[in-house]
């Protein structure tokens, strides 16, 4: 296996017998007497996932998913075809698991590191930085049976990150986070997928749109696509609106040797060709110095720093930076998140007509990016930045900043959705004037 695949399957297949009664299984445990019916949750799943990737996994409930993760975690053996799997793995598959409800937070980390492979000294070590990043304060010295979904979470998720694993998966536990861990987790697996892989499913595409730059779609225990994320999800949500429709039951999904009664045979597996082109900023590549970001300032068109907001204000965004080599023709990117990470607003300096002259070797530049903040959900909102320059037709990034500047953003607007705008007018017509 090539030293950048760090899973591979090949044929791969789980089934399992199902029976009617408990007295069933177990005298198909006992006595092998066989009366249990055949089911494949999942068959024939070829992949190949390479360090630097982050691949989201979709597909409805009982396609598969889990079946899939927990074969690559070794939790569950294959019944055909093979695994194979290159580095330590993390994994968050159910909340709580592995976790001894009578012990504290703290002897839970300490037992879950060891696990992992970990040294006493190695633990002890890390304990302060998972402490930190779990962040529940005095409850890490109390008994997990005291902790709420959220603080399984937390820790859980705390433990994976510092255990120098090369493969993390992730299966819906940061649906039970609140926002601002949620956004932590999220910023932490950007950052993980450049030294590993992160395999992540999750129910909210939004969030495997914003974190991931790959997709999977199980769909019946086959897979029926794969590539760049927005064409998958695209697919996915295609077909999902086809089976709510008034003419189609939204069923479990069933197997593929075994479709529910009247349901269409899985679809034929689809390779979606990547598209490179452009910069992302959900996966920037590693920053190559000639540049670097200095003062960021957000403010209220008359001066005032645009700490808090309810949306809809006019803001100025403020950067200075400076370049070795103004010659590049250096242009900045901003991103504004929402506490997910998903990002809700962008905007590049040459979209606002760059057409300034170059500065002098040394000088420092600044842009000023001024727009009405949109209507958004109460929360925080950062601000990251990206610092280019395009040179031979490649696209460099000289400096990243994450959270340069942040809003907090008190609602007061009626609103759904990620962000809305204001509404110029809205008439009612009636009679003659509504033909």
């Amino acid at each position: 296996m090539s030293s950048d695949v760090f899973v591979r399957t090949r044929g791969l297949g789980k089934r399992f017998k199902l029976h009617d009664s408990a007295w069933g299984r177990l005298a198909d445990g006992m006595i092998g007497s066989g009366n249990g019916r055949e089911h494949w949750a999942l068959r024939d799943i070829d992949l190949d996932l390479k360090r630097g990737e982050c691949i989201g996994i979709v597909g409805r409930n009982g396609a598969g998913k889990s079946t899939l993760l927990e074969m690559i975690c070794g939790i569950l053996q294959p019944s055909e075809g093979s695994v194979e799997t290159s580095g330590r793995i993390a994994a968050l598959l159910q909340l709580g698991a592995g976790f001894n409800p009578e012990f504290t937070g703290r002897e839970n980390a300490f037992l879950g590191a060891a696990l992992y492979g970990l040294g006493s000294r190695e633990i002890e070590s890390r304990m302060p930085a998972i402490e930190a990043f779990a962040d529940i304060g005095d409850f890490i010295d109390r008994p997990v049976r005291d902790y709420s979904s959220g603080m399984y979470a937390r820790l859980a998720f705390s433990v994976c990150a510092h255990v120098d694993a090369e493969i993390l998966v992730v299966d819906e536990i940061l649906g039970v986070g609140d926002a601002r861990f949620q956004q932590k987790s999220m910023r932490f697996m950007r950052a993980f997928r450049k030294r590993g892989i992160v395999l992540f499913v999750s129910h909210n595409e939004h969030a495997v749109a914003a974190l991931c730059s790959r997709a999977i779609w199980i769909d019946r225990g086959s897979l029926a696509a794969s590539g760049r994320t927005a064409d998958v999800l695209y697919l996915y949500r295609r077909e999902m609106s086809r089976l709510m429709g008034p003419e189609q039951r939204f069923e479990v999904s069933g197997g593929p040797t075994e479709p529910a009664m009247g349901a269409e045979p899985p679809p034929a597996p689809i390779a979606v060709e990547s598209d490179n082109a452009g910069f992302d900023p959900d996966n920037p590549p590693a920053t190559t110095g000639g540049g670097t970001i200095g003062a960021v300032r957000l403010a209220f068109e008359d001066g005032a720093s645009a700490v808090s907001a309810s949306g809809g204000e006019d803001v100025v965004l403020t950067v200075t930076c400076r370049v070795a080599d103004p010659s590049a023709r250096p242009h900045l990117l901003f991103a504004l998140r929402n506490p997910m990470g998903q990002i809700v607003f962008a905007g590049d300096s040459r979209d606002g007509g760059d057409v300034s002259p170059l500065p002098a070797m040394g000088e420092d530049i600044a842009w000023e990016f001024g727009f009405s903040l949109p209507f958004l959900p109460t929360g925080s909102y950062p601000f990251d930045l990206f610092l280019l320059a395009d040179r031979d037709g490649t696209t460099l990034c000289l400096d990243v900043r994450e959270n340069a500047a942040i809003v907090q953003v008190l609602s007061r607007h009626v609103s759904s959705g990620m962000a809305n705008i204001a509404m110029d007018r809205a008439l009612l017509l009636v009679g003659a004037e509504a033909g």
